[in-house]
């Protein structure tokens, strides 16, 4: 399957690189052990908030502690375990693409020395598991969970961006292919919208069962309330005393 998707791919892949290498050679950077360029670092800086999803996940934890936003965190949560579950669970193993700074019998001949100069060579990453894009999964899934959920979509259309500009950073480091970004972008829009209706399912649970308690303490709670109280009760004691 993986030789499949370089053969078919070979031309968008190697043009869009080029491209990249462009890029990098206006902005200044140069093969070499150091990244010199502003625009190296910056895309590095995108690619971190999608690391493992963690970024992500911490988006969706701290929405849910609201009561206003509770719908917008569980969707982000659960769309990011849904779109893991697509990309790095499933299709990540299954298809076991090499990265392209290391598929030799593809296109590492083109890319690796440009690897080595944005600075990637350094990090620890394995050289298995290219196709999708996790990163971009997860910030299509945390974006576009968030903008299905919301009720205000027209303030929420500039997230859209954030998905893109992942897939640019990871194309641009020379992570992944122009073909795994857009398999991360489909990928996290499944995932987000598979998240939307589990979203509405948990919900709609919730409600059903607001007469116990727990089942009322995860529609009600809110975090800003709870500090609230607690700075109430704290000042009657102070008082009293």
């Amino acid at each position: 399957m993986a030789a499949w998707i370089d053969t078919a791919f070979r031309g968008i892949d190697l043009a869009v690189f080029t491209f990249m290498h462009s890029l990098a050679t206006w902005a200044g950077e140069s093969a070499g052990a150091d990244i010199t360029s502003f625009f190296t670092h910056l895309m590095n800086l995108i690619s971190f908030f999608a690391h493992n999803g963690l970024c992500m996940f911490a988006l969706g934890f701290v929405l849910m502690c609201f009561k206003r936003t509770r719908k917008l965190g569980i969707c982000v949560f659960v769309a990011v375990c849904c779109g893991g579950l697509i990309t790095n669970i499933t299709l990540k193993p299954l298809i076991a693409r090499v990265r392209p700074y290391a598929n030799y019998d593809h296109l590492a001949g083109t890319v690796h020395e440009w690897w080595v100069a944005v600075g990637e060579a350094r990090k620890a990453e394995s050289i298995i598991g290219s196709f999708p894009s996790g990163h971009t999964t997860s910030a299509t899934a945390a974006m576009v969970g968030l903008f299905l959920a919301s009720r205000r979509k027209k303030l929420l259309w500039p997230v859209l961006i954030f998905p893109f500009l992942m897939g640019f950073s990871r194309i641009y480091l020379m992570v992944h292919y122009t073909s795994d970004v857009l398999a991360g972008l489909i990928a996290g829009t499944l995932g987000a919208v598979a998240a939307y209706f589990i979203t509405k399912g948990i919900l709609a649970l919730l409600e059903k069962h607001r007469e116990k308690r727990l089942f009322a303490f995860a529609l009600d709670f809110d975090i800003i309330e709870c500090i609230k109280k607690l700075t109430a009760k704290k000042e009657s004691t102070d008082t009293e005393e």
